[in-house]
């Protein structure tokens, strides 16, 4: 084998692999990544309060039942 061919097949793979690690750095870097600190605020958040998700979509859900529930009394009330 040529030594000049080995060493352009070289010089090929080590400038993808550094490009593959440049992106890697960059797409961890980017403006959407989320730091070890926010997830485990998250992650405290929810142990503290397991159900706060559902409980926030339960009231909102009973208050429009309740705004549903005036509208159809008022309507039978009309007639």
């Amino acid at each position: 084998m040529d030594v000049s061919k080995a060493l352009i097949v070289i010089g090929i793979i080590l400038i993808v692999v550094i490009g593959f690690n440049v992106v890697i750095y960059f797409s961890a870097r980017g403006k959407h990544s989320i730091n070890e600190i926010d997830i485990l605020q998250k992650a405290t958040k929810k142990i503290r309060h397991p159900w706060d998700d559902e409980e926030t979509m339960l009231s909102e859900l009973s208050q429009r039942v309740k705004k549903l529930q005036a509208n159809t009394s008022d309507q039978e009330e009309e007639k």
